[in-house]
């Protein structure tokens, strides 16, 4: 019998395969979502995030604001 193995480590922050003559691997998933104002980050059991960066400079004489781009 050759019943295929189970390549999923559980961990939401890799992607799982296997190849016939490497076997199986764990590849790191792409967080990056190309937004300068997201924190990205991938927890194990929740996956991929991307929180918003803090903006309050403390100066009320500011206004402040995020480009996504820079």
């Amino acid at each position: 019998s050759h019943d295929p193995v189970n390549v999923d480590d559980g961990d939401a922050c890799t992607t799982d395969t296997c190849n016939p003559q490497s076997g199986v691997s764990h590849t790191s998933v792409a967080i990056d979502d190309g937004n300068a104002c997201t924190t990205d980050s991938c927890h194990p059991t929740r996956g991929v995030s991307h929180d918003p960066v803090s903006l309050d400079d403390g100066d009320a004489c500011t206004t402040d604001a995020c480009d996504p781009q820079t």
